[in-house]
């Protein structure tokens, strides 16, 4: 009767409710977004932590090497925590670069948290050519990362028709202080190789971005006890100073899908200009129906692509919406190389929003995806310049282009199309 009795207590112990809680207080920014923009910010923020917020401070990152220096940097300063939610950690010399440092850390007593989607790692060393089955990912626990698998390799939707349930969002945070979020992953591709958009963040929006990562960190905890919460709370008026700052995530574990929401929105409400650069271009038909009106209307609607994008076998899906669009009104242009993995879009000189977010269905509709709102005229002039050399030596898509597509070519495209909700 005893050990029942000590069995019993032993499990309400494990299941009881983590004392572990961080509250927060962040201040409403939303009245100081200029007036034009201030109906979107009220519109995303669907959570008191998806508010605006002011006083940030932040870096655009574009290139892959000085992501890995200042990234590095950070994870060797970090004191006690270092938490990752990111769809690729990379099974290559880059992986492995952060994987050592990472190891060291914890050696010195900092705890390492990181949210591992085994669907999506699995794949990606699949068509990079990498061995998968090499115990790479285990051997990261066994080197004291505390790990929780977002989804196993093997585990599909209950049917064919939503494949996409992956959390696609890439987020760093060290010490609860300094936040990395956009298009960049832990790999060879994202360090070493291509062009991205990514952001370095300290400031309150920092909170916002680990209240979205410790969602997916406390649904996949086996005990109540491993439970961490973050109550962010409303504070006083914002203070005016840094920069306004609005993150929102979009999946499965928010209420609505808000990027493809914001872009509509933005392209209705666009006085002169909406620029996107994104590496898959598939949009469902509600942001196609965006793109043409505002087209129509006289805004300057651009979209920036990879002229080869780097899933080669799906290109024909990505140019089965081009001659739409380009009809529509849409200058749609291939960017020279190398690949750009960049998720941004510009409009009006003050709107600037980065992120995971591709224009495609998937990305849209199906995925986990994080992305900043960023309320800021200096802002948006620099990355309006950095587009404008993007262009640079660009390949218009155009009807000479339409014109030079075969029945071979046509009828990839169409195949595609069947295909397009997983894509």
């Amino acid at each position: 009767m005893n050990c029942i009795l000590a069995l019993l207590i032993g499990a309400a112990l494990l299941g009881a409710p983590s004392d572990s809680t961080d509250t927060v207080y962040i201040d409403d920014a939303t009245p100081l977004v200029k007036a034009e923009f201030r109906n979107l910010a009220r519109m995303l923020a669907i959570s008191p932590g998806y508010v605006p917020t002011s006083g940030n401070d932040f870096e655009l990152i574009t290139s892959g090497k000085h992501y890995g220096e200042l990234l590095y940097n950070d994870f060797r300063g970090a004191q006690n925590l270092i938490e990752l939610e990111l769809f690729l950690f990379g099974q290559d010399d880059d992986g492995a670069e952060a994987r050592d440092i990472l190891f060291e850390r914890i050696k010195e007593g900092v705890e390492v948290r990181y949210t591992h989607d085994n669907f999506g790692n699995f794949f990606d060393n699949i068509f990079d050519g990498r061995k998968v089955f090499t115990g790479y990912y285990t051997n990261l626990a066994k080197g004291g990362f505390n790990m929780r698998n977002f989804a196993k390799w093997w585990r599909m939707d209950p049917t064919f028709t939503s494949p996409g349930n992956r959390n696609h969002r890439k987020i760093n945070i060290i010490d609860k202080k300094v936040a990395y979020t956009g298009g960049m992953n832990i790999t060879e591709g994202s360090i070493s190789g291509w062009g991205d958009a990514h952001l370095r963040i300290t400031g309150p929006a920092v909170q916002c971005l680990r209240s979205i990562l410790l969602l997916n960190w406390n649904d996949l905890a086996t005990r109540k006890s491993e439970i961490e919460k973050l109550d962010i709370n409303l504070g006083g008026s914002p203070v005016p100073g840094g920069k306004i700052l609005q993150v929102v995530p979009d999946g499965a574990d928010q209420p609505a899908y808000m990027a493809e929401d914001a872009m509509v929105w933005v392209l209705d409400h666009a006085r002169e200009y909406v620029w996107f650069e994104t590496p898959y271009f598939l949009p469902t038909r509600s942001l196609t129906n965006a793109l043409k009106r505002a087209a129509g209307r006289g805004v300057d609607v651009r979209v920036i692509i990879p002229t080869d994008s780097d899933l080669p076998a799906l290109d024909p899906a990505f140019r089965s919406c081009l001659e739409e669009c380009v009809k529509g009104g849409v200058n749609i242009m291939y960017r020279r190389p190398p690949f750009n993995h960049s998720k941004t879009f510009l409009c009006d000189d003050y709107l600037t929003c980065v992120g995971s977010t591709n224009l495609d269905k998937l990305s849209l509709k199906r995925l986990y995806e994080v992305n900043v709102y960023i309320y800021d005229q200096e802002t948006a002039l620099q990355r309006k310049a950095y587009l404008i050399d993007a262009q640079e030596g660009a390949t218009p898509v155009d009807q000479a282009m339409f014109d030079t597509w075969d029945g071979s070519e046509r009828f990839k495209q169409f195949i595609f199309g069947f295909a397009s909700p997983w894509l």
